[in-house]
Protein backbone atom coordinates (compact mmCIF):
# COMPACT_ATOMS: atom_id res chain seq x y z
CA UNK A 1 0.00 0.00 0.00
CA UNK A 2 1.14 3.29 -0.73
CA UNK A 3 0.30 6.46 1.27
CA UNK A 4 0.77 9.75 0.31
CA UNK A 5 1.09 12.94 2.66
CA UNK A 6 0.39 16.45 0.80
CA UNK A 7 3.12 19.11 1.85
CA UNK A 8 1.54 21.57 -0.71
CA UNK A 9 0.35 24.25 2.34
CA UNK A 10 3.24 23.95 4.27
CA UNK A 11 6.47 25.50 4.94
CA UNK A 12 10.20 24.02 3.52
CA UNK A 13 11.24 24.17 7.34
CA UNK A 14 8.04 21.88 8.29
CA UNK A 15 8.67 20.02 4.92
CA UNK A 16 12.23 19.15 5.97
CA UNK A 17 11.04 18.31 9.56
CA UNK A 18 8.98 15.80 8.56
CA UNK A 19 11.07 14.35 5.58
CA UNK A 20 13.86 13.94 8.39
CA UNK A 21 11.63 12.81 10.77
CA UNK A 22 10.39 9.88 8.40
CA UNK A 23 14.14 8.59 7.88
CA UNK A 24 15.20 8.96 11.50
CA UNK A 25 11.88 6.71 12.36
CA UNK A 26 11.93 4.77 9.53
CA UNK A 27 7.93 4.74 8.83
CA UNK A 28 8.24 2.91 5.76
CA UNK A 29 10.55 0.55 4.30
CA UNK A 30 11.26 2.16 1.02
CA UNK A 31 14.19 4.32 0.26
CA UNK A 32 12.63 6.19 -2.04
CA UNK A 33 11.38 8.53 0.86
CA UNK A 34 13.32 11.40 0.23
CA UNK A 35 11.47 13.34 -2.13
CA UNK A 36 9.01 15.34 -3.00
CA UNK A 37 6.98 15.12 -5.96
CA UNK A 38 6.23 17.33 -8.52
CA UNK A 39 3.03 17.60 -6.94
CA UNK A 40 4.53 18.69 -3.56
CA UNK A 41 3.72 14.46 -1.99
CA UNK A 42 5.68 12.73 0.15
CA UNK A 43 4.84 9.34 -0.90
CA UNK A 44 5.85 6.31 1.45
CA UNK A 45 5.83 2.98 -0.68
CA UNK A 46 4.98 -0.40 1.43
CA UNK A 47 3.43 1.43 4.19
CA UNK A 48 0.14 -0.09 5.11
CA UNK A 49 -0.40 1.63 9.12
CA UNK A 50 -1.83 4.95 8.29
CA UNK A 51 -3.06 5.81 11.95
CA UNK A 52 1.42 5.23 12.57
CA UNK A 53 1.60 7.80 9.94
CA UNK A 54 -0.51 10.26 11.07
CA UNK A 55 0.75 10.10 15.03
CA UNK A 56 4.47 10.39 13.57
CA UNK A 57 3.16 13.81 11.86
CA UNK A 58 1.16 15.17 14.90
CA UNK A 59 4.02 14.49 16.84
CA UNK A 60 6.47 16.59 14.27
CA UNK A 61 3.90 19.00 14.50
CA UNK A 62 3.91 18.99 18.33
CA UNK A 63 7.73 18.76 18.72
CA UNK A 64 8.75 21.55 16.35
CA UNK A 65 6.17 24.07 17.60
CA UNK A 66 3.86 24.53 14.61
CA UNK A 67 0.52 25.05 16.46
CA UNK A 68 -1.03 26.65 13.69
CA UNK A 69 -1.14 22.99 11.98
CA UNK A 70 -3.50 19.92 11.85
CA UNK A 71 -3.12 16.33 10.29
CA UNK A 72 -6.01 15.54 8.29
CA UNK A 73 -7.25 12.80 5.98
CA UNK A 74 -7.94 13.90 2.31
CA UNK A 75 -11.83 13.28 2.01
CA UNK A 76 -11.31 13.07 -1.87
CA UNK A 77 -8.15 10.38 -1.74
CA UNK A 78 -8.37 7.74 0.47
CA UNK A 79 -4.71 6.99 0.52
CA UNK A 80 -3.55 11.10 0.93
CA UNK A 81 -2.82 12.86 4.20
CA UNK A 82 -2.94 16.46 4.04
CA UNK A 83 -1.17 18.94 6.46
CA UNK A 84 -2.86 22.09 6.84
CA UNK A 85 -2.87 25.32 8.63
CA UNK A 86 -5.90 25.68 10.84
CA UNK A 87 -6.88 28.96 9.39
CA UNK A 88 -7.67 27.15 5.31
CA UNK A 89 -9.76 24.56 6.16
CA UNK A 90 -12.69 26.01 5.82
CA UNK A 91 -11.13 27.84 2.74
CA UNK A 92 -11.02 24.68 1.19
CA UNK A 93 -13.83 23.26 1.83
CA UNK A 94 -12.84 21.22 5.18
CA UNK A 95 -15.17 21.80 7.98
CA UNK A 96 -14.18 20.56 11.39
CA UNK A 97 -16.24 19.92 14.64
CA UNK A 98 -14.81 21.33 17.18
CA UNK A 99 -15.77 18.73 19.84
CA UNK A 100 -14.32 15.56 18.37
CA UNK A 101 -12.26 16.87 15.27
CA UNK A 102 -14.74 14.74 12.41
CA UNK A 103 -14.07 16.15 9.30
CA UNK A 104 -17.26 17.37 7.14
CA UNK A 105 -17.12 18.08 3.35
CA UNK A 106 -20.21 21.54 4.17
CA UNK A 107 -21.05 24.05 7.14
CA UNK A 108 -24.56 22.32 7.45
CA UNK A 109 -23.25 18.76 8.25
CA UNK A 110 -20.93 20.01 10.76
CA UNK A 111 -23.40 22.20 12.47
CA UNK A 112 -26.33 19.77 12.96
CA UNK A 113 -22.67 16.91 14.27
CA UNK A 114 -22.15 19.74 17.15
CA UNK A 115 -25.48 20.05 17.73
CA UNK A 116 -25.60 16.35 19.00
CA UNK A 117 -22.57 17.03 21.25
CA UNK A 118 -24.62 19.40 23.49
CA UNK A 119 -27.32 16.35 23.33
CA UNK A 120 -25.09 13.70 24.95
Amino acid sequence: MVIKVDVTHISDDLKFAIQDAIKRNSVSDSQDNDHVSKYRRIILYDENNRQKVKQLLEDILRKNQFDDYIVVDNIEEEDEIAILRKDDLEQLGIFICLHCGTLFASEDERTIHQRMHYFI
